[in-house]
């Protein structure tokens, strides 16, 4: 426990002395058989009062490659702290998103639910530069370890300006773990840019080493690669 605790607390501080993040993102995987029809009823939804106060930017992404899971689509909520993630699950209960839940039921599959802390981000946070996604869920030992490997070799990228739009790393507070504990992203305008982000990563003497170092730490579960599909109260 004193191992976890101080591993926790190391990520904190990290994060702290670098990429600072805070707030948390929760995500609603699922399969959707109209996307039409569900884009429809989220701007329904989100052009409601209960939309407009809702206290996190939301998006509706689609998934381009996703493995073996299930899901088409998810929804992302991107809440800036403690109080706005308490207060936007807690809206769940009023009668507006119970009756958006009712109304997609027949064309939803819930496949995932998942709360996650933010750790480390950066990069550009541009709507334009943020369209298409390369998501590493992981399974990692040691956060700090883990942590530090990934400062390093963000930082190294930005240097070598192959970074497009934002990255992040994740740590996982609610959802199943025996699947992955955190997850990594990056972003770009396009899955063009993306694939020559990713290229020119892949490719780089800091990946390598990265890569190197973290080895017996993490265990690569899924790559998805995940494009934009609408934006509510980014603003």
């Amino acid at each position: 426990m004193r191992k976890i605790l101080y591993s926790f607390f190391a990520i904190l501080f990290i994060s702290s002395q670098s990429l600072l993040a805070a707030g948390y993102i929760a995500t609603y995987s699922m399969k959707v058989s109209n996307p039409a029809a569900y884009v429809e009823a989220m701007d329904e939804l989100m052009s409601s009062k209960w939309g407009k106060d809702f206290p996190a930017a939301v998006s509706i992404h689609s998934y381009a490659f996703n493995g073996y899971d299930d899901a088409t689509h998810v929804v992302v909520l991107n809440y800036n702290d403690v109080e706005s993630a308490g207060k936007g699950t807690a809206s769940f209960v009023d009668p507006t998103f119970q009756n958006f839940l009712a109304k997609t039921s027949s064309i939803v599959e819930n496949v995932e639910q998942s709360l996650s802390m933010k750790l480390m981000g950066g990069g550009n946070q541009d709507p334009e530069n943020n369209q298409a996604y390369t998501v590493y869920r992981m399974k990692v030992k040691d956060p700090a370890s883990y942590a530090k490997a990934y400062a390093k070799v963000t930082k190294a990228q930005e240097e070598a300006g192959n970074v497009a739009g934002s990255y992040g790393l994740r740590q996982q507070v609610g959802g199943s773990v025996g699947y992955y504990t955190h997850y990594a992203f990056t972003s770009a305008g396009s899955v063009t840019e993306a694939l020559e982000g990713g290229e020119a990563l892949y490719s780089s003497d800091s990946f390598a080493k990265f890569s190197k170092d973290i080895a017996s730490n993490r265990e690569l579960v899924n790559i998805s690669m995940l494009v934009n599909v609408k934006t509510y109260n980014s603003n």
